[in-house]
Formats: structure tokens, sequence, C-alpha cells
């Protein structure tokens, strides 16, 4: 629907929902709760191209087998935390 015909929405997928938790933007252990979460941080009008950006920043710099922090800047500012 976000997509294809421009409605605003959150969706969320593994990587969404790996990168969410591990950005500390949602403690969720469901994807319906990392969507409410997302969806209570972010205005409405940036929904759709920031799920997009989100995918493919965890693609390059924050990939699934883990994150050393060195290549991506969120884990790096987190770890300083």
């Amino acid at each position: 629907m976000a997509q294809a015909f421009g409605v605003p929405a959150f969706p969320v997928d593994t990587h969404i929902h790996r990168l969410a938790k591990r950005w500390k933007l949602s403690p969720g252990k469901s994807v319906e709760q990392v969507e409410k979460d997302l969806k209570r941080l972010f205005p409405e009008g940036s929904w759709n191209q920031l799920h997009l950006r989100i995918i493919f920043y965890g693609r390059e710099h924050c990939t699934a087998r883990g994150c050393d922090g060195k290549t991506c800047g969120i884990c790096g500012a987190l770890a300083k935390k």
C-alpha cells in the first residue's frame, strides 16, 4: 500500500524489526508492537520513505550478522552512551 499507492504506512519486516531493536527505537517483541512504536516516534509524512531508508541503510551499514559499530554510525554512537 505504501509504495504502490502512497498510503502512509510503516511496514515492519525482519530488517526493520531487527534494526529498531538494535537502535533502541523499540523494545517490541512483535512486528505489531515495533510498528506502533515507530509510528509514535516519526511523523506520518515520513513513514513511507523512512521505511525504505532504514532497510537500505541496514543492508549497507548495519548487517543482520552483527554490527561492530565501526561501519554503522548509529550503532557506533549508541555504543558510546
